[in-house]
């Protein structure tokens, strides 16, 4: 019979090493884990581009104005419009006229039934749309001009149109504009709150 005999240091060293191994064998598979665990994610995330277009089809000087909005949108997406109306009065020389405060006794405007009835003062400026405007549609807001005193043909009469539109939601029409909005799903119609 043969008596094998250990070491005290032997089996020290033999349990150290067991124990290294297993540190070593640890390490690598929390190392190669975590290695494996990186990965890249692309933001795939977009948003809505809204866009609408005057569309003009008038004669020079007053007469026939026929201006429409159209959602010109790329991505299909439906908008809330809004419009603010400037008119301005210059001389020959380019130079703004003063002392014509009310435009709307020289020159008539001749609206549309869309914008009689489908626009809302704001209180700020702005005429919004109390309907959603769907792709590719339109609505017709003017359609002439008329001079109303022949003697204010000396100057010359802009009337320009500010547009805006926004994506057809509520939270877009409140960060954006501050207002707060109902909108009917079934009809399109818009209640812009006062």
């Amino acid at each position: 019979m043969h008596k094998i005999y250990y070491s005290k240091r032997k089996v020290v060293f033999r349990l150290f090493v067991a124990v290294l191994a297993v540190a070593f064998l640890t390490t690598g598979i929390l190392v190669y884990a975590t290695s494996r665990n990186k990965s890249v994610i692309a933001n795939e995330l977009s948003s809505s581009v809204s866009s609408i277009k005057l569309i003009e089809d008038s004669v020079e000087g007053f007469g026939k104005k026929e201006i429409s909005i159209k959602n010109d949108s790329q991505d299909n997406s439906s908008v809330l419009v809004r419009i603010a109306l400037v008119e301005t009065w210059t001389d020959s020389n380019g130079n703004p006229v003063n002392g014509i405060t009310n435009s709307s006794n020289v020159v008539t405007k001749n609206w549309d039934t869309n914008f009689s009835s489908n626009f809302v003062d704001g209180n700020d400026g702005w005429l919004y749309y109390n309907k959603v405007l769907s792709p590719n549609a339109e609505v017709k807001i003017l359609d002439s001009i008329t001079l109303n005193d022949q003697s204010y043909l000396i100057y010359n009469y802009d009337l320009s149109f500010n547009l805006e539109s926004v994506q057809a939601t509520p939270s877009a029409v409140s960060d954006l504009w501050g207002k707060t909005i109902t909108i009917d799903e079934n009809t399109g119609a818009v209640t812009w709150a006062q």
